[in-house]
Parts: structure tokens; C-alpha cells; sequence
């Protein structure tokens, strides 16, 4: 389970979906940052409110990856359990790519991306 509430199936995709994509080439070294973003925006971020993170550890003299993350629905569903559906805004100078995933809060606290 990756830190800062965020399950690890939060950031899952099929493979297939993953080649070179910016998500993917976020360094090792600033995962646990962006995972802490990504919790922080689910947690704490009114729908509509944009949080913005950055990568700082640069790879093979590459630009920095900037993502912005907006929650855009918030919803309650059986158990009484809190669902949000986030879109994520990724770039590195001119490539650009949304990703968007429903996340489901855990009995424990953590959200999980929903299959749904």
C-alpha cells in the first residue's frame, strides 16, 4: 500500500494504456510526493479546486512533469461511502495528456480507483 492514504490500484491502468505516458515517467524519488498530492486533493480539495504539483528530480536532462488535480464530483454511495472523480492534467513542455479516475474511500481511511 503506497503512503499518504492513496491505495496502490489508484494510479493502475492497463499496461497497454501506460506506454510512455507521463504517468509513468514520474521519478521514483518524487512517487511518494505525488502520491501525498493526489490524497491531499482527494481529502481536502472543495470540487473544482485545482491543486498543483511538480516533479523535482529531473530525468536524463528532461523537463520537469507539472500535473494539476481537480476533483469534479463528489458522491456518496452504499455504505454511506465517499466516492471522487478526479481528473488529472499532466505536462512536460508540449506534451500534454487528462487522465481521470473515480476514487472510492476505504473503511481505513484510503481511497481506492474504482472500477466503476
Amino acid at each position: 500500500m503506497m503512503s499518504c492514504g492513496l491505495s496502490a490500484a489508484a494510479v493502475a491502468a492497463p499496461a497497454v494504456m501506460l506506454n510512455d505516458a507521463l504517468i509513468t515517467q514520474i521519478p521514483k524519488a518524487d512517487s511518494a510526493s505525488f502520491h501525498e498530492a493526489v490524497a491531499q486533493s482527494l481529502n481536502n480539495s472543495a470540487d473544482g479546486q485545482r491543486t498543483e504539483w511538480t516533479s523535482t528530480v529531473q530525468r536524463k536532462k528532461a523537463a520537469p512533469i507539472k500535473v494539476q488535480l481537480t476533483p469534479t464530483k463528489t458522491t456518496k454511495v452504499k455504505d454511506d461511502r465517499v466516492c471522487r472523480f478526479l481528473v488529472g492534467e499532466f505536462s512536460r513542455t508540449t506534451t500534454t495528456e487528462t487522465w481521470q479516475f473515480w476514487f472510492c474511500k476505504q473503511p481505513d481511511g484510503t481511497w481506492k480507483a474504482s472500477s466503476n
